[in-house]
């Protein structure tokens, strides 16, 4: 292959540049480094091969030990960061419903649950909740694991469907890229969405009320109940926090206002 010019908006340390084939067809190669136990790379390729193109883009190759995969090039490839939010909402709802499927019986996907050490290992680095607020770091840990208790059947999740991570495209209406590939509940993949374009929310007068409506769009879109909607989208705004706060470069990032925003709309349904 030929390789192009590399993406920039990429997570640090990965590499993910458009190619050209021996044929002349057009695709994208991307490749990560190992980060040991947060492997998440290999887990989202075994994702987008189970999917098989279906509301994610299409895997055209693949080397796990050379921790390379090579994918369809989407077209015309824009993301859900500027269109309207109901619209938007639309999108990553006609991905949740292509992707969402039963894990095959040997896999090696790993459970949403795991991302429960985030809380001791945040507590043992500061001694308590550091830049989190305490009541919102201690409700978010309950809430996490109440929700993975009484969650639905598994299936496999892409857990990052935020609005950069879904694609206009040609071959399908959107497409989903990056996934992560985590089992847990159909419901809590809606987390992803309500932790980002916060700012917006805050263009009109009434952020709370503005949040409560996406919150019920979704789940009326997803048929999912929408206080269990509203719950795990507030224990994962506290958790992608907590993941703010424990990386050295990132921790002056913390921003709590999503969770404060779930926190304040109350109890529905």
């Amino acid at each position: 292959m030929t390789l192009g010019e590399p993406y920039l908006d990429v997570h640090p340390g990965n590499l993910v540049c458009r190619c050209a084939l021996p044929d002349g067809s057009l695709a994208v190669v991307k490749t990560e480094p190992d980060r040991g136990s947060e492997d998440e790379f290999l887990s989202g390729i075994g994702a987008m091969v189970l999917y098989s193109g279906r509301g994610m883009v299409e895997v055209l190759d693949v080397d796990r030990s050379q921790r390379l995969v090579l994918m369809e090039l989407v077209v015309p490839g824009q993301t859900l960061w500027r269109e309207p939010i109901d619209r938007a909402l639309e999108a990553v709802a006609y991905v949740m419903r292509c992707l969402h499927q039963p894990a095959p019986v040997r896999h090696t996907f790993p459970d949403v649950r795991t991302y429960h050490r985030a809380w001791p290992n945040h507590f043992r680095l500061y001694g308590g909740s550091g830049p989190i607020d305490a009541d919102l770091f201690n409700r978010g840990e309950r809430l996490f694991l109440e929700l993975c208790d009484t969650s639905d059947e598994s299936v496999v999740l892409h857990t990052d469907l935020h609005y950069g991570n879904v694609l206009s495209s040609m071959r399908l209406p959107w497409l989903a890229i990056d996934p992560k590939g985590l089992l847990g509940e159909p419901c809590y993949e809606v987390g992803a969405v309500f932790r980002n374009r916060v700012d917006e929310l805050y263009e009109g007068p009434d952020p709370v009320r503005a949040m409560r409506r996406r919150v019920e769009l979704l789940a009326d879109l997803m048929g999912f109940d929408s206080e269990r909607v509203r719950l795990w989208a507030l224990a994962q705004s506290i958790l992608s926090e907590i993941w703010t706060a424990d990386n050295p470069s990132r921790a002056p990032e913390v921003d709590l206002r999503a969770a404060r925003l779930l926190n304040e709309v109350g109890p529905l349904g």
